[in-house]
């Protein structure tokens, strides 16, 4: 009996909270991986965000930039989110860790991401796994799965919230235009 209210409680409030998947339009923080490195998602449409990351390393010179496109589904309440996605990746290479008779200084291919993230006020942390497929430059480990990162980011432009009786037309300006029409005998 106790599960079964709690579950009635949940859906109620998954049906009273926003529709959309992100409480954010944009975002800009800091992504932590091999290296730190700046990230910036930008909201294209309900479910979907274009994240571009820009890739610098602790140890060397080197630089990339990865540009993804991701679809983000909702988890229990607005603000909490899963997704996942796809883009490219390029990177320049000061001084190669591989043999350079093996590896180019320039490295681009297809990078695959999926991971969490919450939002709390204008704080968005998440959390993704990105493997990536080298298709250039090289050719000795061509798939990486070393990229997992956490993501602190500051919420630039929030999504403007709205409620499900909203986007149903239950407010009371168009309640009160029908009552007006009704009592004229249009319906």
């Amino acid at each position: 009996m106790t599960t079964a209210r709690i579950f009635c409680l949940l859906a109620f409030l998954g049906i009273s909270t926003a529709i959309s998947a992100q409480s954010y339009k944009t975002a800009v923080g800091v992504r932590l991986d091999q290296g730190v490195n700046l990230t910036l998602q930008q909201r294209l449409t309900q479910k979907w965000t274009a994240e571009g990351i820009l890739h610098t390393s602790l140890r060397s010179d080197d630089l990339g930039l990865t540009v993804l496109a991701e679809r983000h589904h909702k988890i229990l309440f607005r603000g909490l989110n899963f997704y996942y996605g796809a883009g490219a990746h390029y990177y320049t290479q000061s001084n190669s860790n591989r043999l350079e008779n093996e590896v180019s200084k320039n490295v681009s291919g297809v990078s695959f991401v999926g991971g969490a993230e919450i939002s709390l006020g204008r704080i968005n942390v998440g959390i993704d796994f990105m493997p990536e497929l080298h298709l250039s430059g090289d050719t000795v480990y061509p798939l990486e799965w070393n990229r997992a990162a956490v993501s602190v980011r500051y919420i630039l432009v929030k999504q403007k919230k709205v409620r499900l009786r909203d986007r149903l037309n239950f407010n009371k300006k168009d309640n009160k235009k029908s009552s007006k029409n009704n009592k004229k005998g249009w319906l």
